[in-house]
């Protein structure tokens, strides 16, 4: 029974805030808003189903960025659940969540409502793996408050493997708890390795920008949590966050503005339950941080109800593609239009050049995030000449214009269109490089596999980004009589990176071409 441990009073206001969350949860599976956050849960829990495991992802960035750094527990469970009923289901626990872990408070009340409302946010802007990571860490903190320092250290872990956001946002709780002594070093030290390990296995996507001006909000934000005079643990849970804040903007890092989360949608609940000042300072001090979440939310909603966001609007634009010659030997890029909706749709039947990460986007060009950033001509088609793009996709009616839709928009030269309608044209780019080279032909290729007919002891370099998780085997082919048709007895597969980055692929001890699959594994 969840109520145990709690008070009656606290236990009837958490049973609204939950029907309150739970009904926000029904009109957002129902809804189902193409929010920029749901397009890339939405794709991952499809490849999951198509068998794209914790390594490697053809479908996406050339499989250069592997999907366990990402989330190890969430695209599965999105895959066996649906990704919105996911994210629902999460935001749904928190308010539970939240009345466990602040029974000994001030203000356990107020913090469940305001954990309610910011549920609610986070939920229609489609943080799957945020919110189910943040519930698990929730948990952890409460089983850390109660010594209860294993429990808590099982439970940092799982809340690292649903998401990399939650983990680090808890570390700070448990940093401040164990400067004022009421937290143990244990379930610390076991996040730091397991963020240690997590980074060494998985590495990095690239850079998330922190810029200024939301870093100058973030700072005036925590400033106003102090109006409330919160409990020590909190002030200092701030002013870590505020030294965060200072740092990332300053570094490049992979964590860069996904700390804004922690100040208008985790500490707000931490100052309102601990709050030593009147409700209506308390809420003062919380109130401009739920706003300004409340804002992000609105946008992507917004984001959400264009044109550029709706699912129909790329059959077209598939079908097209799927007739245009050579597309089976090449990736497609879809211009980044400030939707993200390219990424799911697209990926399950074309291999795409990009996918939505923000990190891995700003890693090759801030121009696929940001209006004001330029790419020239030459960078943006040297970089699709040499990731295997033939073909082009911009979308005419876009939600923001980024660099690179401005610079496709004007046709850079060389290239030239070869379809279009009312939403889109599809621009063909000169010389771009194909997936393999002589010495293969590609048999079937999806999110999770690619299959060649290899010629024996032949170099063949394919382009799709070299990595410890790529794996390769002969496909053996068998008789009426179950026996291995030709003479070889034990055909091998070199894979080696090549100078530049890609995958060079041999058949060796074979004297006849072979089938051999290439695909991920951890």
């Amino acid at each position: 029974m969840p109520a145990e441990g709690v008070s009656r009073r606290l236990a009837l206001h958490t049973w609204l805030a939950t029907a309150v969350v739970a009904l926000a949860g029904v009109l957002f599976v129902v809804v189902a808003p193409g929010v920029g956050d749901m397009w890339a849960a939405l794709a991952r829990a499809q490849a999951a189903r198509d068998g794209v495991g914790l390594g490697y992802w053809f479908s996406w960035y050339s499989g250069a960025h592997p999907p366990g750094g990402y989330s190890v527990l969430v695209p599965w469970l999105s895959a066996a659940l649906g990704a919105h009923a996911v994210v629902a289901l999460a935001a749904t626990a928190i308010p539970w969540a939240v009345a466990l872990t602040v029974t000994q408070v001030r203000r356990p009340i107020v913090a469940v409502w305001v954990a309610t409302l910011s549920a609610v946010m986070t939920l229609g802007a489609g943080r799957t793996t945020f919110l189910v990571g943040a519930v698990i860490a929730l948990g952890a903190l409460d089983a850390a408050i109660r010594d209860r320092r294993w429990t808590a250290s099982l439970l940092v872990i799982l809340s690292g493997l649903a998401s990399p956001v939650a983990v680090a946002f808890v570390l700070v709780g448990f940093g401040a708890g164990l400067l004022v002594r009421r937290i143990s070093l244990v379930p610390i030290l076991v996040g730091i390795a397991f963020m240690g390990v997590s980074s060494l296995v998985w590495g990095s996507s690239g850079p998330e920008g922190y810029g200024w001006g939301r870093a100058l909000t973030s700072l005036v934000l925590l400033g106003l949590f102090l109006l409330a005079k919160p409990a020590k643990p909190v002030v200092l849970a701030i002013a870590i966050t505020a030294v965060a804040v200072l740092v990332f903007s300053a570094v490049p890092n992979a964590l860069g503005s996904n700390l804004a989360r922690l100040v208008f949608a985790v500490l707000p609940v931490a100052v309102a339950a601990t709050a030593r000042r009147s409700n209506r300072m308390t809420a003062c001090a919380v109130l401009p941080a739920l706003v300004w979440s409340g804002y992000f939310t609105a946008h992507d909603l917004a984001d959400a109800r264009a044109s550029a966001s709706s699912v129909t609007v790329y059959r077209p634009l598939s079908d097209a593609l799927q007739a245009l010659p050579g597309i089976e030997n090449s990736r497609i890029e879809v211009v980044a239009d400030g939707t993200h909706t390219s990424a799911f749709v697209m990926a399950e039947d074309f291999w795409l050049a990009r996918g939505y990460e923000t990190q891995a986007d700003r890693s090759l060009s801030d121009a696929f995030v940001d209006r004001e950033a330029h790419i020239s001509d030459a960078e943006l088609t040297g970089w699709l000449q040499d990731s295997a793009v033939r073909y082009v996709a911009l979308n005419r009616h876009p939600v923001k214009k980024t660099g690179q839709w401005r610079t496709v928009a004007a046709t850079p030269p060389g290239w030239h269109e070869v379809w279009s309608n009312d939403q889109w044209r599809v621009l063909e780019v000169p010389d771009a490089k194909p997936l393999l080279t002589d010495g293969a032909t590609i048999t079937d290729k999806t999110s999770s596999h690619l299959i060649l007919r290899v010629a024996p002891s032949r170099d063949v370099i394919v382009r799709t980004r070299w990595s410890s998780f790529l794996h390769a085997r002969v496909i053996e082919e068998r008789g009426p009589s179950d026996q291995r048709a030709g003479r070889d007895d034990a055909p091998r597969v070199v894979l080696e990176p090549t100078p530049d980055g890609w995958t060079r692929v041999r058949l060796d001890g074979s004297s006849a071409a072979r089938d051999v699959e290439l695909f991920g594994r951890p």
